[in-house]
């Protein structure tokens, strides 16, 4: 190939990719308009609404009366801890439980060290990472592994500045999530119906060199993100650690996750680009809700509940784009609960959409980056 047919083709393959992201845009912008016009239509999506928005209403409420120093933390616990049944909103409550503890006394051994050597520091970062992720895809119990990772980066990350503080924020982290589980027991155990169901299915772990191999390279990819959003914060001089911490947390609960093993870079940007957009949406509304400086806590809430409902009604919709609404009700939160008040400062909202939304993107440009293409991946199955 010459130099100059060499050009044309890159160049056609950059127009194309603009015309792909384009209708991207528009199908992932049509489904979430077609989930907010179905508003009212579907009792379960009603019903399922209803019981996010009172878990994470409870939930805010206990903590802002036990005084948690990141409310917002167990607000997210109580939202993510819901399922479309009772009991299995308990079995994932328990393993985020049980991976909070395992990653809290994880953190608070390697703040030992870790926080004097940046480089061991990313290491460790990396690996617990690519564990959590990995586990995610493979394990029956991924839920606990992953945030057994996503822990003990936090507890590292916020105690940067002060090591001694380790166990304290440790404590207050398992406590969160404490508070963020029961309420969202309690609220499942009230509002929905309570029937076993079999445990998930997963792979296991024994094929990672091979049928899983994917997995191992999904991780590879996350952990790079996260390592890459903490130097990308280091090099800017950004001051806040406890930003930084939110950001990559965030980050690590969205493993852009590749179902069903090799996946194409189609899939990949699609899931990431709803993630990506719920964020964004979720960020937009939030901040558009700070800027009325509502002081009211009754309204503040009523605001967090009907937010949360859409979110939850979106990520139970028909119309394809379920991971806008997961992500569109996880960043309104972290959005939105910042402190043990209903927030007087649109500020550190922004600082915080910001921080969030340029993580987001850091992990969708690294995994398509090196997400191998269509052609790849048809050569890589031929032989």
């Amino acid at each position: 190939m010459s130099r100059g047919s060499g050009i044309r083709h890159y160049a056609r393959g950059a127009v194309e990719d603009f015309r792909e992201g384009a209708r991207l845009l528009d199908r992932t912008l049509t489904g979430f308009w077609r989930e907010l016009a179905d508003i009212g239509t579907r009792p379960a999506q009603s019903r399922m609404g209803t019981v996010a928005a009172v878990s994470v209403m409870l939930t805010t409420t206990v903590a802002l009366v036990m005084q948690l120093d990141a409310p917002w933390w167990a607000a997210i616990s109580g939202y993510m801890s819901l399922m479309s049944t009772g009991a299995a909103s308990v079995r994932r409550g328990v393993l985020r439980l049980s991976g909070t503890i395992a990653g809290a006394v994880l953190g608070f051994i390697m703040a030992r060290w870790l926080p004097y050597d940046q480089v061991a520091l990313c290491l460790f970062l990396g690996c617990a990472t690519m564990a959590g992720v990995i586990a995610v895809q493979v394990s029956p119990h991924g839920l606990a592994w992953l945030f057994m990772a996503i822990t003990s980066s936090l507890v590292l990350l916020m105690s940067l500045n002060d090591p001694t503080q380790a166990f304290e924020i440790a404590c207050y982290r398992t406590l969160d999530v404490a508070v963020g589980v029961s309420c969202a027991m309690v609220t499942a155990k009230l509002l929905q119906e309570w029937h076993a169901e079999p445990a998930p299915s997963a792979p296991g772990w024994r094929h990672l060199l091979g049928a899983q191999w994917p997995s191992v390279l999904h991780g590879v990819r996350a952990a790079i993100s996260v390592v890459t959003v903490m130097i990308v914060w280091v090099m800017v001089d950004l001051p806040d650690v406890g930003e930084m911490a939110v950001t990559i947390a965030v980050v690590m609960a969205a493993p852009l996750i590749a179902d069903g093993g090799t996946t194409t870079r189609h899939l990949v940007a699609e899931k990431s680009f709803h993630r990506f957009m719920g964020c964004l949406l979720g960020g937009i509304v939030a901040l558009g809700c700070l800027a009325l400086q509502v002081e009211s806590f009754f309204w503040w809430l009523a605001m967090l509940g009907v937010v949360v409902w859409v979110g939850m009604h979106i990520q139970m919709g028909r119309h394809g784009v379920p991971y806008v609404g997961t992500q569109f009700a996880f960043v309104f939160v972290v959005t939105m609960v910042q402190g043990l008040a209903p927030p007087d400062s649109i500020m550190p909202g922004v600082d915080r959409f910001a921080g969030i939304t340029g993580g987001l993107g850091i992990l969708m440009i690294v995994s398509l980056l090196l997400w191998p293409s269509d052609q790849e991946l048809t050569t890589e199955l031929r032989t």
